[in-house]
């Protein structure tokens, strides 16, 4: 059985609070980019999840008088950046979210699994299933 190094409650609202804004942020240059498009139609559905997820770590966060952060993580912000250079941008989000989305529903079941916030967790219960959706939807997307 192999368990992740615990993260605490004020890690955990970082990371997940990061990872939905670049979902948010992503999917929003990808719908400003590729207007109609299937890809784009997915992408609106990602930031309205993620937008969802991103209120509920808001308010779990604000009991624990942890706020989660308006700003991208080091890494998403280069992941963002690299997106908005990108001479194939739709080829680039799909990359970058193949990439992600199984580690952040990871991330998420770990935490509602070992977490040390009763507060927390059942927003990583929440999340999880999201990005499990969103992941399992991109692999259709690049399917076709």
């Amino acid at each position: 059985v192999v368990r992740s190094i615990a993260v605490s409650p004020a890690q955990y609202v970082a990371m997940a609070s990061s990872a939905s804004l670049y979902v948010i942020k992503a999917s929003q240059l990808i719908v400003a980019r590729e207007g109609g498009s299937s890809l784009a139609n997915s992408a609106r559905r990602f930031a309205s999840d993620q937008e969802g997820v991103g209120g509920q770590l808001n308010l779990a966060g604000r009991r624990l008088n942890l706020l989660p952060s308006a700003t991208l993580n080091p890494d998403h912000q280069a992941m963002l950046d690299a997106l908005a250079g990108s001479a194939d941008p739709a080829a680039t989000y799909v990359t970058q979210l193949d990439a992600l989305l199984p580690q952040l529903a990871a991330f998420h079941r770990q935490y509602q699994r070992y977490g040390t916030s009763p507060t927390l967790r059942p927003v990583a219960a929440m999340a999880a299933p999201v990005f499990e959706r969103e992941s399992v939807e991109l692999r259709r997307l690049k399917a076709r």
